[in-house]
């Protein structure tokens, strides 16, 4: 059986083609779809295929077609429908927009194609036809559309828009979303910046853990990451949720985004918890080991591959023996290690000084999980980096239109509720085998530890 393409119509009807035919639906069943010739009605032909009705296969061909078919036809129907889709959901000039759907076609499709200025009026006449406005170019727009401004269910999904400027904040989330925010205990939050539209510098989600779930509650398009960025952020999300009060905060180790939320949490009255991701702590050592040049030593020699992982493993001390475990680490590594031994100690440790240590640029409060793992909290914001992992496959592209991004925030909203009515129901999410393994070793090494802080650390790190 031969293979086919899935197309559209400029009408935006669903067209097969295959062997160089374009085929409409004829009808559907309950478990076929039939597709007639495109020319069923001009030339009378009779050419037929048949689908499963999700299109995945074909199941029946003939050739009772009265005419020949054209490969060139099928590169213009496919061509066409290229420019279509880039004209509707890319930031593009239309020039761009035919440049880049011109890549790959054969010389004879050129050759047949239309007139530029023909296709260029297609263009424009497509991304009039959405009812959006002209697709922004910077953060002056005007305002979100309505229809971007709901749910796939038509509630509220814009929370908060400061308005045309460069310091424009824009905020979505529904009403479950928020609900799940301001009664959360365990928060993840985290930026990204490939998938963001290309007006704003990032998209910043928060996530909270619910019934050992991590959903998405809030999405945020910010235009920098500075530290009065976010706390304008986190303000405008406190007069949204009044009882917004996190116990637990991971994040990556960005002094900016810590010195905001510790502004708003960490108080007299309120002692929220901060911790930095474990795993971009082990990122910052790795990056480290390879700007010293000892990537190939980590990679072919398992003593010294483990020897860093002890560094790492200082985590995983109770907080008080931290700075005795590093001394007594750099005491007994080779001295191929201090190099690293020294990065770490100023950013995390902090030096010896007359009256103790120095302050690090990461305090081991911030850092440290020995009672995250004792409580069996998140120790990496891996689940929300996935979540931006997943947006990006929606998206299919780097830095989409404002309009494009908002439009696929939509749908993941919806999929989230979907996710939220099914944990309501009982569902339970499987814990990742590997991660469970590993803590509920280090837990155990942490209630029971060896004898000495080495011997701890040796130990920690087998685990990592």
């Amino acid at each position: 059986m031969s293979t086919f393409t899935l197309s559209t119509t400029q009408k935006n009807k669903p067209l097969l083609l295959s062997k160089g035919f374009s085929y409409t639906i004829d009808k559907t069943t309950n478990d076929k779809t039939y597709w007639k010739c495109e020319d069923a009605r001009k030339l009378k032909c009779k050419g037929r295929v048949h689908t499963n009705n999700i299109n995945t296969i074909l199941l029946h061909e003939n050739d009772s077609h009265n005419h020949n078919g054209s490969a060139v036809s099928t590169e213009i129907r496919l061509f066409e429908e290229k420019v279509r889709d880039r004209a509707m959901n890319y930031n593009e000039a239309t020039q761009t927009v035919i440049d880049n759907c011109l890549v790959n076609l054969s010389d004879n499709a050129i050759a047949r194609l239309p007139n530029f200025k023909h296709v260029k009026r297609t263009i424009q006449n497509r991304r009039g036809q959405n009812g959006l406005p002209k697709i922004p170019h910077d953060k002056t727009f005007d305002q979100i559309p309505d229809q971007l401004s709901t749910t796939k269910r038509n509630t509220v999904f814009l929370r908060y828009d400061s308005g045309s400027g460069n310091d424009r904040i824009i905020i979505f989330s529904s009403t479950e979303q928020l609900q799940l925010l301001e009664n959360g205990e365990e928060l993840l939050v985290d930026g990204t910046f490939k998938v963001s539209p290309s007006i704003f510098y990032q998209l910043y989600a928060m996530h909270v853990v619910y019934r050992n779930a991590v959903l998405p509650v809030v999405f945020a398009l910010l235009p920098n990451k500075t530290e009065q960025t976010y706390r304008r952020l986190i303000n405008k999300l406190s007069e949204l949720c009044p009882s917004w009060n996190p116990k637990s905060i991971m994040m990556d180790f960005e002094k900016a985004v810590m010195n905001a939320f510790a502004e708003k949490f960490i108080t007299t009255t309120n002692q929220s918890t901060i911790s930095g991701c474990f795993f971009h702590l082990q990122q910052s050592i790795q990056r480290k080991v390879q700007e010293l040049g000892l990537k190939t030593n980590y990679e072919q020699d398992p003593v010294f591959a483990h020897h860093v992982n002890k560094i790492a493993a200082l985590a995983f001390l109770p907080l008080n023996d931290v700075g005795q475990g590093f001394d007594d680490l750099f005491n007994s590594l080779p001295p191929i290690l201090h190099p690293l031994l020294n990065y770490f100690e100023d950013t995390y440790v902090g030096r010896h000084r007359p009256q103790g240590r120095s302050n690090p640029l990461f305090k081991i409060e911030l850092w440290n999980m020995h009672q995250r793992t004792t409580d069996l909290l998140m120790r990496t914001n891996n689940s929300a980096e996935a979540w931006h992992r997943r947006l990006s496959s929606v998206t299919q592209c780097q830095h989409p239109t404002l309009w494009l991004f908002i439009n696929n925030l939509k749908t993941e909203e919806h999929y989230i509720y979907c996710q939220l009515i099914k944990l309501n129901a009982g569902e339970k999410i499987q814990p990742n085998k590997k991660y469970l393994k590993y803590s509920v070793r280090l837990r155990n090494l942490i209630q029971h530890p060896l004898p000495s802080i080495l011997q701890q650390l040796d130990g920690l790190a087998h685990n990592l």
